[in-house]
């Protein structure tokens, strides 16, 4: 039994697909079968019930993940301690990040990063989705939403402050929207899990319940919305930041603002030990993002400094 078979199988029960599972190992859907069907061979027991749309664990299943996890997670630390004392961080680093974050603000910087680190590979998993970063097996998470109470562990990259936004086009053709209650006048645009938008009052918080007339799945729709002239949405800075700048977009209602931003973290497991490269990673990018980070001061015309600013790509 190796290794890289109880990896597979943690990761078949966090997905309850053994095919995707499979293809995040390389392995087509008929080897992923004979994989699975490889260790429970080895350990005696069925460990999923399988059907053509799903994969779930058996009780032999969730007794035999119980204790990979503890094994996995204490061979995971045996390994960092050993690459602590080795010249330099390697190993596959694989993170958990929303699109836009990581389209705009890690992307950009990881060619130096592989130039500083070449031992070190990177897998990143670009999801709207919150994952459960012990369970599913990551490294680490960069996370802009306020953190829920939590062992895990966090460091911070920036502040996540945030606009509503529209583009030039929509204020021309709809008007300036002055304070929530003039929200029921214009077109919004969000996401349907996210029934509210908070403001900042003269008495307070306002929670306004939005009737969004346009709304999807991710971030990344609301943005292309918002500078298509769709509406006006709630963008974090770091995602729009260069839109304001340059006039792609604008910021409304500044005598409201937004409230519930909490801050850009990075955040990993909680331990004793921290792996080389998940320290690595997080210090080259505070050192690339700077203090404060460029979209804190970009977006005003204060031009960040090119030691801070992200390359062209």
């Amino acid at each position: 039994m190796r290794l890289d078979d109880l990896r597979f199988f943690t990761r078949v029960a966090a997905l309850n697909n053994l095919s995707a599972a499979g293809r995040e190992f390389g392995l087509s859907p008929s080897a992923a079968s004979s994989r699975l069907t490889t260790l429970e061979r080895a350990v005696g027991a069925q460990l999923f019930a399988r059907t053509t749309r799903r994969t779930t664990l058996t009780e032999a299943g969730r007794l035999f993940l119980e204790h990979t996890t503890t094994a996995l997670s204490e061979m995971d630390m045996a390994l960092g301690h050993l690459e602590a004392v080795s010249e330099a961080p390697s190993g596959v680093l694989r993170i958990s990040c929303n699109m836009f974050f990581g389209r705009k603000h890690v992307l950009p910087h990881l060619r130096e990063f592989r130039e500083l680190y070449p031992d070190i590979r990177i897998a990143i998993d670009c999801t709207d989705r919150i994952v459960d970063i012990v369970a599913e097996g990551y490294d680490m998470a960069i996370r802009g939403a306020p953190l829920p109470d939590s062992s895990l562990v966090a460091r911070r990259l920036g502040s996540n402050k945030r606009a509503l936004c529209a583009s030039p086009d929509y204020i021309a053709r709809k008007g300036t929207p002055k304070s929530p209650s003039d929200l029921i006048n214009h077109d919004c645009i969000g996401l349907e899990a996210m029934p509210f938008w908070y403001f900042h009052g003269p008495d307070g918080e306002i929670a306004h319940r939005v009737a969004h007339s346009i709304y999807g799945d991710s971030g990344d729709f609301a943005y292309d919305a918002t500078v298509h002239g769709l509406g006006l949405s709630v963008k974090s800075i770091s995602h729009v930041w260069e839109d304001l700048r340059d006039g792609r977009v604008v910021s409304v209602m500044e005598d409201y603002p937004i409230a519930r931003t909490g801050d850009i973290c990075a955040v990993y497991p909680p331990g004793k030990y921290t792996p080389p490269k998940v320290s690595a990673f997080i210090d080259f990018l505070k050192s690339k993002y700077g203090k404060p980070p460029y979209w804190e001061t970009d977006y005003r015309g204060s031009r960040a400094s090119e030691a801070g600013k992200p390359p062209s790509v």
